[in-house]
């Protein structure tokens, strides 16, 4: 990973000093530095396998999170463009792993090029984020805690990811535009899926996932309506009354909506999202609950059973000057059922986020962020008969913030 950060950033200055001089070029990065005070109970504790669930647990941390990015864009004359990102910081994110922890891992966040052949069509083709479910609330501490805090994923807030893709985008004056993508297939949600069996991931995809998003600009009002398919074959499962093996079919699919409006200072912003089988595509929904259960289950008899899920989050910020304070509200809910035996059990969990982030602009380029958040992981319940708290944690401190 060391070897790739050297040449991706070698290859930024290559770009930056020996292109053409009609040609276009930016370079800058972002550094985050989170530091924190981290409180958990003794129930969630548990749940997250910490101090072998026995007492409650608390630390303060001082962290790089690997939000951290390093970025170059180029165009040309032609309307054609290139934009590579490289993400960096701490490595790992599990409770256990402290500041101590001095490694340093780098990804690829973006890498995708394209070409605006006329005013009204792109197409561009790479490694980005998809079009689906494009807002996020300001909640950004905690990437690091071991629950995967940032932008209240598991909490309220769906990401569709960044993957290779081929999107097309066809623009409609400054009202309207459509995005599709054809996006790779492969993997599951970024979750700990230790519910399921382990044939589960015999898996087989031959469509590409299809992420598709209409942006609608009405004046101060924006609306995100959208909708993410997959379709996968699962191989392995046998149904226990005939004993013969079973292919069979589960669909992934997610409808979202997201709205932003302003009114001068004050601005609100929030998404609704709802489908089948979350997990079954890949995405980041964070590790709580909600998130683990997400994925298609094998019922009784050896057949799917489709994971419902929803979540939404609302953002109410008003700035004053060069201080913003957030307000954040979300929640998640999964139900399923699975297998076991000869019986089949109802499971559902549900998830709560709420607290408040307040980025301050205190310089160019230099930004303080203090927030205070407060999760709620609910309980998991199974068939109404047995039920385990999953308690609740607190994150709060001040995130520094240099941008180039």
């Amino acid at each position: 990973m060391k070897k790739l950060f050297v040449v991706g950033f070698a290859a930024l200055l290559l770009v930056a000093f020996v292109v053409p001089a009609m040609a276009d070029v930016k370079i800058g990065g972002i550094i985050f530095t989170d530091f924190y005070y981290l409180d958990r109970d003794s129930d969630n504790a548990r749940f997250y396998r910490v101090n072998n669930g026995q007492f409650s647990y608390s630390n303060t941390s001082i962290q790089v999170p690997n939000i951290t990015r390093l970025y170059g864009r180029w165009t040309n004359e032609d309307n054609v463009g290139m934009y590579i990102e490289f993400g960096l910081g701490q490595g790992g994110g599990g409770i256990d792993l402290s500041s101590s922890d001095d490694s340093v891992s780098a990804v690829v966040r973006h890498a995708y090029g394209w070409w605006d052949i006329n005013p009204m069509f792109q197409i561009m083709a790479g490694h980005s984020t998809t079009p689906f479910s494009p807002l996020n609330p300001e909640q950004l501490l905690g990437t690091r805690d071991g629950s995967v805090n940032i932008i209240g994923v598991g909490y309220g807030d769906y990401y569709a990811g960044r993957f290779v893709q081929v999107r097309g985008t066809w623009k409609f004056d400054k009202m309207a535009k459509l995005e599709v993508a054809l996006v790779d297939p492969n993997g599951n949600m970024v979750a700990n899926n230790s519910y399921y069996p382990a044939n589960y991931i015999n898996n087989n995809s031959t469509l590409p996932r299809v992420d598709l998003s209409v942006p609608l600009y009405l004046g101060p009002v924006h609306l995100y309506p959208g909708f993410l398919w997959q379709r996968r074959s699962v191989d392995g499962a046998t149904n226990i009354f005939t004993g013969q093996p079973m292919d069979d079919n589960m669909t992934t699919w997610i409808a979202t909506l997201g709205l932003k409006v302003g009114w001068g200072p004050l601005e609100f912003s929030g998404e609704f999202n709802y489908g089948e089988n979350w997990g079954n595509t890949r995405g980041l929904a964070g590790t709580s609950a909600p998130a683990r259960i997400a994925m298609a289950g094998f019922k009784a008899d050896g057949d799917i059973n489709n994971a419902e899920t929803y979540s939404w989050w609302v953002d109410l910020a008003y700035k004053f000057g060069p201080v913003t304070p957030n307000l954040i509200y979300g929640q998640m809910k999964s139900k399923n059922k699975l297998g076991v035996g000869f019986l089949n059990y109802d499971v559902d969990a549900k998830s709560q986020m709420w607290g408040i982030s307040v980025p301050i602009d205190l310089a160019k380029g230099f930004r303080l962020r203090p927030e205070l958040m407060f999760y709620d992981d609910g309980d998991l319940d199974v068939s109404a008969v047995a039920t385990q708290d999953l308690g609740k944690y607190m994150v709060a401190g001040v995130q520094f913030q240099i941008t180039f």
